[in-house]
């Protein structure tokens, strides 16, 4: 075969060679990009997403704690009402026990006789100690009334008191993200250079064989002149 056809077929082996080598290099440069994007993405939504679940719990927190603050009013709004209720019955005791005593002091006065004579000094004296005792009795239930309106008015506070303990508690830990997707990404990565150099250098290998597989034995690469 004549050395041209030779040097023909030997450049076309190194080329389709070298184009089989470049070819392989960027599909395999092709695919690491390809994995490296997906993995970058992968990581953006794992970002976004502990971003988007922290902005939600802390939104959700101060929901929570704006509700408790909403309960915790009407817990004092329902102690303060029960505090009125017991003054005013208290100030409703102390008026009635003021309009009992007046009326038995108006009895004292009208039974009082000029007469201290036998029955007559009987009949006062025996007055006297009956309106005594009741006097005795109002102050008594007077003094009972106020025990039993502080008792209500102590059991009412502790209640209150209670209710916005509780309430505390449900929102006294503040809402906090939980540990951080890792930063630390890594990258597939792409073919080296040197594969590329070494499949061209193979390339151009196989060339110089197929040129010298055609070309008179004078003419081959590598032959003795």
């Amino acid at each position: 075969m004549c050395e041209p056809v030779s040097a023909t077929l030997g450049v076309l082996s190194a080329a389709s060679g070298a184009a089989s080598a470049i070819g392989s290099h960027q599909d395999a440069s092709a695919q690491a990009a390809a994995q490296n994007r997906s993995i970058a993405n992968k990581a953006n939504q794992r970002n976004r997403q502990y971003e988007l679940e922290s902005l939600q719990g802390i939104a959700e927190y101060n929901t929570a704690k704006l509700d408790v603050e909403r309960k915790q009013d009407e817990v004092g709004l329902e102690f303060s009402r029960a505090a009125s209720e017991e003054q005013l019955r208290e100030d409703d005791e102390i008026n009635q026990y003021l309009m009992q005593d007046q009326d038995l002091a108006v009895k004292l006065m009208a039974g009082t006789e000029v007469d201290e004579g036998g029955r007559s000094r009987t009949r006062g004296r025996n007055l006297k100690l009956s309106i005594g005792r009741q006097r005795g009795a109002n102050v008594a239930n007077l003094a009972r009334g106020r025990i039993a309106s502080t008792i209500r008015l102590n059991d009412s506070r502790r209640r209150a008191n209670k209710q916005k303990q509780s309430l505390y508690e449900s929102v006294a830990n503040p809402y906090r993200s939980g540990p951080a997707p890792s930063q630390d990404v890594e990258f597939v990565k792409g073919p080296s250079p040197l594969g590329l150099i070494g499949g061209l250098a193979s390339a151009a290998v196989s060339g110089a064989s197929t040129y010298n597989q055609f070309a008179p034995e004078t003419k081959r690469i590598g032959g003795q002149g």
